[in-house]
């Protein structure tokens, strides 16, 4: 909590200091980056400011994966009393994270640091939508209702979730954006609200501006969203001033990166982490898939932590076209935004000319609304030399406990 309101130029020096320490720890207990090191011709002593990360190789995840878990994980760790964390495998097969107490005790305190930032307090009740795997068994102070979430299931029916939402009147409404934006269009015609949380964060999945406004109207309250992974915790999040994402500078180094070289602030780039603090499972220069907008502004909170200006998506949320143009996944929410007969949307990407848009319905969509979607992406795309296939659909399946992607492309983008 100290460590936000520091200047930025001491955020740094604590980073780089954490950042040297993490990294001779993995020279010398994780054979996977004792081997990127020596392949590189590098060793942590050349690692002399925090610009000279560049010269060690990214990691992606199938090099955690094919090496996991004895090239990953730190020597002389006892897995068995870790924590074990699985991510949502929405790439493939599901990677596996692994803490020990000391480690997870960090990533809880950087994880709880933006809630009571935003105003939360220790024994506000505390609802959480989210996938059921996470669920865990409350610890002593949980029982005590000090910091204590109670967690519902996103695959609940949403009136099931309004049921016990209304009879646990929670403070703090926490979860899956696409959740709560569903709760929200549920209850957004209700004459008397039940449900009246004080904050609200959304995380996991991309918060579109649609999402956001349906939310604060329909609660009349501010979201404050977070961002992160299950590899890294959380890593950036939104202040009451809502200035952009303060970057977790004391947990995690990030890079945004394009064709190979540090984007400017203000232009997109794929984020590539260092963790600082997981030293049993550490990651160096990890690629992630996410994309975002790095800013040079300072926020008027008055925080240290350096600003992301906004989240564009999944490295695979990208549309490219015939032509070579590439749209953020942005651009489907301003084509279907202006649409109330349309409750969700999937696009997918199946060929280079070839789109797949699944949508789900309200009783008030007819052929016209149809018809004007199609017109709007003309509107839009018109000049693309692409086939739009449209699916009237009950319900769009998250397969599994995977996060719910909007937008979706198959074909490998060309970004060069």
């Amino acid at each position: 909590m100290k460590n936000q309101w520091l200047p930025t130029s001491e955020l740094e020096k604590l980073q780089f200091k954490m950042l040297k320490s993490i990294l001779t720890h993995s020279y010398k207990n994780i054979p996977l980056y004792h081997q990127k090191f020596k392949s590189a011709g590098i060793y942590p002593d050349d690692i002399k400011s925090l610009e000279d990360i560049k010269k060690i190789p990214i990691t992606t995840k199938q090099d955690i994966k094919d090496h996991y878990p004895n090239g990953t994980i730190a020597r002389g760790v006892d897995t068995s009393k870790c924590w074990k964390p699985h991510t949502s495998g929405s790439t493939g097969k599901p990677l596996t994270m692994v803490y020990c107490t000391k480690d997870e005790d960090y990533q809880k305190a950087v994880a709880l640091r933006p809630n009571l930032a935003c105003g939360q307090k220790v024994r506000d009740k505390w609802a959480v939508i989210t996938a059921s795997y996470q669920a865990k068994p409350k610890k002593w102070f949980q029982k005590l209702r000090i910091f204590a979430p109670e967690y519902i299931s996103l695959f609940e029916d949403v009136n099931q979730q309004i049921e016990f939402l209304e009879k646990f009147n929670p403070k703090i409404l926490d979860g899956y954006a696409t959740s709560i934006f569903l709760l929200a269009k549920e209850l957004k015609d209700q004459d008397h609200l039940k449900i009246k949380p004080k904050i609200i964060f959304t995380t996991a999945e991309m918060l579109m501006e649609n999402m956001r406004k349906t939310i604060e109207s329909t609660f009349q309250q501010k979201i404050y969203d977070q961002f992160g992974c299950v590899e890294l915790g959380r890593t950036a999040w939104e202040c009451p001033e809502h200035s952009g994402y303060h970057m977790d500078m004391d947990s995690v180094l990030m890079e945004f990166i394009s064709n190979g070289e540090e984007v400017s602030p203000g232009e997109r780039g794929e984020i590539i982490y260092t963790g600082l603090y997981n030293y049993t499972m550490p990651l160096i220069r990890y690629s992630i898939g996410d994309v975002a907008i790095p800013s040079d502004e300072k926020c008027n909170c008055g925080r240290g932590l350096k600003l992301m200006e906004s989240i564009e998506g999944r490295k695979d949320s990208f549309i490219q076209t015939p032509t070579g143009k590439i749209y953020s996944p942005i651009i489907w929410t301003i084509i279907l935004r202006p649409f109330s007969q349309i409750n969700q949307f999937k696009v997918t990407q199946e060929k280079i000319d070839h789109i797949v848009i699944e949508i789900t319905k309200t009783k008030d969509f007819t052929n016209e609304t149809l018809t004007a979607v199609k017109e709007r992406i003309d509107q839009y795309l018109g000049q693309e030399d692409i086939h739009f296939q449209f699916e009237i659909v009950d319900e769009i399946s998250r397969k599994g406990n995977k996060k719910l992607k909007s937008v979706e492309s198959k074909i490998n983008i060309k970004w060069n």
